[in-house]
């Protein structure tokens, strides 16, 4: 799968990597940059959260244990790499003296306990990584300068790791609020040079979820400035449209949809009736509808039953309502497991009942493990990502749809030996070598034309 991308310096950039926070989010991102190496870049993993670099040092170790990453050198954090050589920091402070200030601030202190900067503790504001709070740059003496907030310390750190570079620099960014630090108004600008490429991750929209509805207030921003990016990547044709919809082609987009990867790990035959819920225990994700599914399933079909993987706030009242239901004794709560392996290949189906997604990977799990889907058919990814076949979709919040389709999917060997055929072939055709030929289209295309920005 080599030379599918453009030659390059590669930057991944993501607020934070942390194993077992951020659900599929975290998993999509180190999956992508793996994808990249095999295309044959070399990706540079960033992260800007101020945690200890203890603490970094072993969520790297543990994700090169899980074999998604490589080289632990190959995911650098910001503040990590202030600690080590604050040079690059204080080459873009402005001098002294530094604005006063009305937030508390927190020092970021090196392995020898000497303050190296001071960040804003900036309470109750959602645009806080946008405020021109002065971050406090540190020398041997004391405070020696200062950068106009958050936005210009992230600026600082890519045009530094930019800055020793022979090739272009594509920079592609998977955060939101990082993403309009990098390319709102303000100083030190972003190195002309460096071609940004923004992924999205989720719905854009709030209920009903239909195209026109009202925006999620976490986006508004971001549309504001997202033609100010050398591309947009979405994950799915749909959301995509609906968007170009609502607000016009004024951005330039390209859909880069995750690819489907096999699960490792032992082959089992599917356990009859097993149907299998995979997500945090959310309100988003309507584990409540799976469960009031099988509690009607049950009537015809006495061997469904469900194994629920995931942890999250709403355990309790899905516990509670199992017992309502007089389906306790088969609802199976397995909390968090980092490697479901096992669990796929004992599925005899999955479910996916949320009210929206961006584009789910445990849909593409399912798919590459040969587990037939039942979802609703909710804003993004379901419909796209089934296209090939694989899998079922329902009527969106149709619960006693959804336990008629999981009926058909258990009931019926031939049914389900066709959908589970039908994944394997649509995700051998979904695979990371078609993502990166999709992320290659975008990458030229910023290459030989970058948009004009701030700065540029």
């Amino acid at each position: 799968m080599t030379d599918l991308l453009p030659d390059a310096r590669y930057l991944v950039l993501a607020s934070r990597l942390i194993p077992d926070r951020d659900g599929g989010f975290t998993i999509s991102v180190l999956r992508r940059a793996l994808d990249m190496a095999e295309a044959g870049a070399d990706p540079l993993l960033l992260t800007i959260d101020p945690g200890e670099t203890d603490d970094h040092d072993a969520d790297r170790a543990e994700w090169v244990r899980r074999g998604l990453l490589a080289d632990p050198t190959r995911l650098r954090n910001l503040f990590d790499d202030a600690r080590a050589d604050a040079g690059w920091l204080r080459a873009a402070a402005l001098p002294s003296p530094i604005p006063e200030a009305e937030w508390p601030y927190r020092p970021i202190v090196d392995g020898s306990g000497r303050t190296v900067l001071e960040l804003p503790v900036i309470s109750g504001d959602p645009a806080w990584h946008l405020a021109g709070a002065p971050v406090r740059i540190w020398d041997e003496t004391g405070p020696m300068g200062w950068l106009p907030g958050f936005a210009a310390l992230y600026r600082a750190w890519v045009n530094s790791l930019a800055a020793d570079s022979e090739q272009p620099v594509v920079l592609v960014c998977e955060a939101r609020q990082v993403g309009e630090a990098l390319v709102a108004e303000g100083a030190p600008a972003l190195d002309d040079s460096i071609r940004i490429l923004h992924t999205t991750h989720a719905c854009h929209v709030v209920a009903p979820f239909a195209w026109d509805s009202p925006m999620d207030a976490a986006w508004d921003r971001w549309f504001a400035v997202a033609d100010r990016f050398d591309g947009v990547l979405w994950l799915t044709p749909s959301q995509q449209r609906d968007v170009e919809r609502r607000v016009g082609a004024g951005i330039r987009s390209y859909v880069v949809p995750h690819p489907a990867t096999l699960p490792s790990g032992l082959a089992a035959a599917p356990v009859p009736g097993r149907i299998l819920v995979l997500n945090s225990l959310i309100p988003r994700k309507r584990v409540d509808h799976a469960i009031r599914a099988l509690a009607v399933l049950r009537r015809q079909r006495p061997e469904a039953h469900l194994h629920v993987y995931g942890d999250g706030a709403q355990r309790p009242q899905l516990e509670a309502l199992a017992a309502e239901l007089g389906v306790a004794g088969a609802v199976a709560f397995q909390g968090h497991a980092s490697d479901t392996a096992q669990a796929w290949s004992e599925a005899d189906a999955f479910v996916l009942a949320s009210t929206n997604e961006g584009q789910p990977l445990v849909v593409l799990e399912a798919l590459a493990a040969g587990v037939p889907v039942v979802s609703y058919d909710m804003p993004y990814g379901p419909r796209d990502t089934l296209a090939l076949g694989g899998g079922m979709l329902v009527p969106d919040g149709d619960v006693e749809a959804l336990a008629a389709a999981l009926g058909e999917v258990i009931g019926d060997r031939a049914l389900r030996s066709r959908l589970s055929a039908e994944g394997l072939a649509a995700a051998e055709r979904m695979d990371a070598a078609s993502s990166m030929r999709a992320l290659g289209v975008a990458v030229q295309a910023a290459l030989e034309e970058p948009v004009v920005r701030l700065g540029r």
